[in-house]
């Protein structure tokens, strides 16, 4: 299922790129291309801040504070891609939203930093075990 999720999440820039390409100031383009750069990119992104062995709180309070980190980081991210676009005077609005997009799709797409670490971990443990079975 979270595969599933990763998917559409990785594939939702791009949908939101098509739907940039309605004419100005079509309803539809408005909410998808908005939904988008508010939510997606800090969604995405969220999987690399958070802690690998974060608990959710009983209380609720996880939810809150996982929505408002999305937002933060969906901001965040689009001004970091606007600030560079503009400082290379390259700035248009499908580029930097074909900008973000490609880097939803990455973040998306690839295992957080920390799982790669914990499967070397685990293999490397299992053959120490296995050598001193060995000896």
């Amino acid at each position: 299922m979270r595969t599933f999720r990763r998917l559409g999440l990785a594939l939702s820039g791009w949908l939101a790129a098509v739907f940039a390409t309605l004419p100005d100031a079509v309803p539809p383009r408005v909410a998808v291309v908005t939904a988008f750069l508010l939510v997606c990119p800090g969604l995405a992104a969220l999987r690399w801040v958070r802690p690998p062995g974060a608990v959710a709180d009983p209380r609720g309070t996880a939810v809150v504070e996982s929505c408002v980190l999305t937002l933060v980081l969906s901001l965040t991210l689009s001004i970091v891609v606007a600030e560079a676009l503009f400082l290379a005077r390259a700035f248009t609005p499908a580029r930097a939203l074909v900008i973000l997009a490609a880097l939803t799709t990455l973040l998306a797409l690839l295992p957080p930093p920390g799982r790669r670490g914990r499967v070397r971990r685990r293999a490397a443990g299992k053959r120490s075990e296995a050598a001193e079975e060995g000896r």
